[in-house]
């Protein structure tokens, strides 16, 4: 059984570990959350961490140290979250305090790209032979590490979207808002591709405010969550999912959201994508801007195919939540301690 788990983490409200954290506590497992940092608002304190990460990065592990060494409490399962702090050493003293206790890291991002610190870096990297388990979101990126690391179990763990959000009413699907919605960060492409686009667009996301361009059919606004997300997704007549270059294969928490969020999904073409969500079926995919154009036009045109396609999206996204994510991580949790202690 698993009755104790700690999880490591950013406890930000619309975190990846704050969803899995609300997934478990659903399902009535003793799960205590260790904050690992904090959202920094000072900017100048800010770039100065992003500079010389290291030094926070042994202010970090040396609060875990702390947090391991006066904790009372035994757990089961230890669940990292990305953790570019970590280094063998504090491995190795998290498994000799919880001796009967699984470490799993769930890793949102491109373990291999080391060159860029906030994605990733050589101490990090060599941790991951020390995990029980290494979860990952991309089919392609598990194959990669499966071959460097045969010593690991590495699992195929998709995004989700969340919800347990508890809203206490609901917005009814009449998407009354003519613009594409667009939430997403800023990125040169992201731009050239929004521009390309003759109807209004409704963009929302991390620096777009620095964008001083004027432009008639564009809205910038900062990052919406909660309810106002809810309700732009549901209201928008399309909701726009553009790809970075790490996830192109593959898919990001925008999938999910969008779908799960009762929207309409018209988003870079990828093969996981397609696996979830059934081209022309579920969603709608585009691979370069003339077909994107092109996608837009027929949606607009036929709203009858869209809400249809809508409505297969949303009902195929239903099994895609966190909530069942966790329950899966349980269930293949369960397996490897029992396998282990059959031994």
């Amino acid at each position: 059984m698993i009755k104790n788990i700690l999880i490591i983490g950013n406890r930000e409200k619309n975190s990846l570990e704050n969803f899995y954290y609300k997934a478990f506590k659903k399902l009535n497992i003793k799960t205590t959350f260790f904050k690992i940092e904090n959202t920094i608002k000072n900017r100048i304190y800010a770039k100065l961490l992003n500079i010389y990460p290291n030094i926070n990065y042994v202010f970090l592990r040396s609060k875990i140290y702390n947090f391991i060494n006066n904790s009372k409490k035994d757990f089961d399962l230890i669940i990292i979250f990305k953790g570019l702090y970590l280094n063998k050493k504090l491995l190795r003293n998290l498994k000799t305090k919880y001796k009967n206790a699984l470490i799993i890291n769930i890793f949102p991002d491109d373990p291999f790209r080391l060159k860029n610190k906030n994605i990733s870096n050589i101490d990090f990297f060599k941790t991951i032979n020390q995990f029980d388990v290494f979860c990952i979101w991309s089919i392609k990126l598990k194959k990669k590490l499966e071959k460097k690391f045969k010593n690991v179990k590495i699992i195929y763990l998709p995004f989700a979207y969340d919800n347990l959000h508890n809203f206490n009413f609901t917005f009814k699907h009449k998407n009354t808002f003519d613009k594409i919605l667009f939430i997403g960060t800023y990125d040169k492409h992201r731009y050239k591709i929004l521009n390309s686009i003759k109807y209004d667009k409704y963009v929302c996301g991390g620096n777009w405010n620095k964008l001083f361009i004027y432009n008639k059919n564009k809205t910038f606004h900062k990052h919406v969550h909660g309810r106002k997300l809810l309700k732009l997704i549901i209201s928008s007549k399309i909701s726009l999912n553009i790809l970075r270059e790490q996830n192109l294969t593959s898919h990001n928490m925008k999938t999910f959201e969008i779908t799960g969020n009762k929207g309409l999904l018209l988003t870079t073409r990828s093969y996981e994508q397609d696996l979830f969500f059934k081209e022309n079926k579920e969603s709608f995919m585009y691979s370069n801007i003339k077909e994107l154009n092109k996608k837009i036009d027929f949606i607009m045109k036929n709203p009858k195919v869209a809400n249809k396609i809508r409505t297969q999206g949303y009902l195929k996204a239903k099994k895609h939540t966190y909530f069942n994510r966790a329950k899966y991580i349980i269930s293949l949790i369960k397996k490897i301690k029992y396998k282990r202690f059959a031994l």
